[in-house]
């Protein structure tokens, strides 16, 4: 398992020359400051950090140590992060199961989150307001592995990415992605790779099906204006009752690329319709741009667009890609327990240093975390929480990455594991039948 074996750590120091910069303290003690507790070095001042060396035996200055926060130390943290992302990549893994009427190869769920930074920071991370950073992480929900990461400006947009992570696809991949990286030419990669996607689609995305009664050229070919049919959501959504799904096997999105893929169109019940209303009016309070009037039009309708086979039942399609939605609680984890996004008045090195250590702690807890789920799930048929034990995970890495002796290492995972068993049971919500005034 990636968090009992051993990565070399002074040859990762001498490369990147962090022991050459660093005389004054070792690795393990600067390991040690960075992940004895979740968000320490943005959390705490100088001075409280300086008080924190001085009980391992290391007496140092504010001064010399904010000093030791160097371009060396950065590129440390992020050798070590990339020696755990090759390895956790070449792990045999157990996966989780999921309903689903095709065997995926991963199930890859990309998103980013913004992380709000002090504003003398903003000349390098310029945001959308003031300074801010935004991290584009995907995973593998049956494993729970990294499999793309990039740390961008916080004004970037998230498109970019959405091609970059196309690299590293594969065969019977499937991927679930929001709104932020709906492009014809990711849908014509994943095609070409033999892969899937499910993704959601904007509103004011234009679909169109084949005319009924199309029309020909005397040479026999169709003319243009007369071989597709706009689709209109918005008349769609008039004659679907609540709580019901629609498909198109065939449509075309954009006006001009018109690229034939699956259509899957699901009427909210009343309550889902209310809930997104409320999330449509929040995304108008805290992000720049004007809500378009399309929006609300079609805020009862979910719209998926696949290239799941017919085999798929259209059922199966918002089900898969609710999946999508654990990277959400991923971030949650991230922001709340691990304390990624919590910073103060201090320079770049430092937030740096302070980032890749909580990327470290956030790659072994999710990884973690997803092989206690499918032990907890064989051997005890117990769900677990997901942000509950990486919370726990995340406090216990560096007692656990110190653990070289078999018996000592066994009794750390035992702890955890006896104490998942008592406080980490997933609350799952029972599904309410839906009344009449509901289903109209």
């Amino acid at each position: 398992m990636i968090f009992c074996r051993p990565i070399e750590l002074s040859k990762i120091a001498k490369d990147t020359k962090f022991i050459q910069r660093n005389r004054q303290l070792s690795v393990i003690k600067f390991l040690e400051i960075l992940f004895a507790e979740p968000g320490n070095i943005a959390k705490k001042s100088l001075t409280e950090l300086c008080l924190g060396l001085s009980h391992v035996g290391v007496t140092m200055s504010k001064q010399g140590f904010d000093k030791k926060f160097n371009e060396n130390s950065v590129a440390f943290l992020k050798a070590v992060f990339l020696a755990l992302f090759t390895i956790q990549m070449k792990l045999s893994i157990d996966k989780t199961t999921i309903n689903s009427t095709i065997d995926f190869n991963t199930v890859r769920i990309l998103d980013g989150t913004s992380i709000k930074l002090t504003k003398k920071l903003q000349f390098f991370y310029p945001g959308t307001v003031d300074a801010g950073a935004k991290c584009q992480i995907e995973f593998d929900y049956l494993t729970g592995r990294f499999i793309y990461m990039e740390i961008q400006a916080g004004k970037a947009g998230d498109s970019a990415s959405g091609i970059k992570r196309l690299e590293s696809l594969q065969k019977n991949d499937l991927i679930l992605q929001d709104l932020g990286y709906f492009q014809y030419k990711i849908f014509e990669k994943v095609d070409g790779k033999q892969a899937f996607y499910v993704s959601r689609a904007p509103a004011d995305t234009m679909f169109y099906v084949d005319h009924p009664n199309p029309r020909y050229h005397k040479d026999g070919k169709i003319m243009k204006m007369y071989a597709y049919e706009r689709l209109y959501l918005e008349e769609e959504l008039k004659t679907m009752k609540r709580g019901t799904i629609r498909e198109y096997p065939k449509v075309y999105l954009g006006k001009q690329a018109k690229y034939p893929t699956r259509l899957v169109i699901y009427r909210m019940t009343h309550e889902q319709e209310q809930r997104q209303e409320e999330r449509i009016k929040r995304r108008g309070q805290t992000k720049p741009g004007k809500i378009k009037k399309k929006s609300y039009d079609v805020s009862s309708i979910s719209v998926y667009v696949t290239n799941l086979p017919q085999k798929v039942p259209a059922e199966e399609v918002p089900q898969l890609y609710r999946y999508r939605w654990q990277v959400e609680l991923v971030f949650k984890s991230w922001k709340s327990d691990m304390e990624v996004d919590f910073y103060r008045n201090m320079k770049k090195e430092r937030w740096e240093c302070h980032f890749y250590a909580e990327l470290i702690l956030l790659l072994l807890s999710l990884l973690i975390t997803y092989q206690l789920r499918v032990y907890f799930k064989e051997e005890r048929d117990i769900i677990l929480s997901e942000q509950i034990t990486m919370c726990e995970v995340s406090k216990r890495i560096w007692k656990i990455w110190q653990a070289r002796d078999q018996l000592e290492w066994e009794n750390l995972i035992n702890e955890l594991i006896k104490g998942l068993a008592r406080l980490g049971r997933k609350n799952i919500k029972k599904i309410k039948p839906r009344t009449d005034q509901q289903q109209k």
